[in-house]
């Protein structure tokens, strides 16, 4: 088990629709900061290599040209990733379009979850099927659970019964306008689950909205604890996440035992 945690996350401008330009400008910057920081975990937003966009044309395959970069990127820097990816299940064009959140591990192990709230005021409800089950990834002793963008305003879907995982992990494309509720939110999220969490979202601009970004990694009482890099114009975050306090907090702090028990209906 690692003690302790190193996390990273890039947050990003997306030229959209145009995965192959994004990965372009993004590699570089990506494998130098590996190279320096040595994470363990490195995150992307949503949608990370094409943007927000509902355009079937550019979905992928599971192996399509976007998961394989992640890949890549898992082995050649010795770092697990979390990105999502638009994606078509069985590489066909007729087939169902899922919003799909990646977890890489450097030995090419992976896991997904599938985002389960679709934002309807953008169509991606009728763009993309929704998710059926949650995933929370086992990873160097700790428990990471896996969540998308508009998921964070639904804190039932996201509870953490039992304590059944230490690092809750949301990648966006939260736009500038709404990103003081995604802050409030993930300080929800942290404090109520007596979890870290980290907040992935891009920068810049696209067909529908600006993004300024504003990423955040908390501790499990929500205080900020991340610290900033650039790194070829890019801007990092990264924070070492510590076990031992977190054990010891919900030792001594423990809201588990307290809450509800509930049902999902999907």
């Amino acid at each position: 088990m690692a003690e302790t945690l190193r996390t990273a996350l890039l947050q990003h401008d997306i030229v959209w629709e145009d995965a192959r330009a994004t990965i372009a400008r993004i590699d570089a910057p990506v494998r130098h900061f590996c190279m320096r920081q040595h994470p363990d975990l490195l995150v992307f937003p949503e949608a990370f290599s094409v943007g927000f966009t509902m355009n079937p044309a550019v979905a992928e395959p599971e192996d399509g040209f976007s998961a394989t970069w992640l890949r890549r990127i898992a082995a050649a820097c010795q770092v697990a990733v979390v990105a999502s990816v638009p994606t078509i299940l069985g590489g066909s064009a007729g087939g169902t379009r899922v919003n799909r959140c990646w977890f890489i591990a450097p030995d090419g192990h992976a896991w997904h979850y599938d985002k389960r709230h679709l934002f309807s005021p953008s169509g991606e409800s009728p763009a993309y099927e929704p998710g059926e089950r949650r995933c929370t990834v086992p990873y160097l002793g700790w428990n990471i659970e896996l969540n998308v963008c508009y998921d964070l305003r639904f804190p039932v879907w996201s509870r953490n019964t039992g304590n059944g995982y230490d690092l809750l992990v949301n990648i966006a494309n939260w736009p500038a306008s709404r990103i003081d509720a995604a802050q409030m939110l993930l300080r929800a999220r942290a404090v109520e689950n007596a979890a870290y969490a980290l907040f992935c979202n891009r920068v810049g601009s696209d067909a529908l909205c600006d993004y300024d970004g504003k990423s955040m990694i908390l501790d499990y009482v929500g205080h900020s604890i991340a610290h900033f890099h650039r790194v070829g114009g890019m801007r990092f975050l990264s924070a070492d996440l510590q076990m031992a306090p977190l054990a010891h907090y919900r030792e001594r702090f423990p809201v588990v035992n307290d809450a509800d028990d509930f049902e999902i209906k999907l």
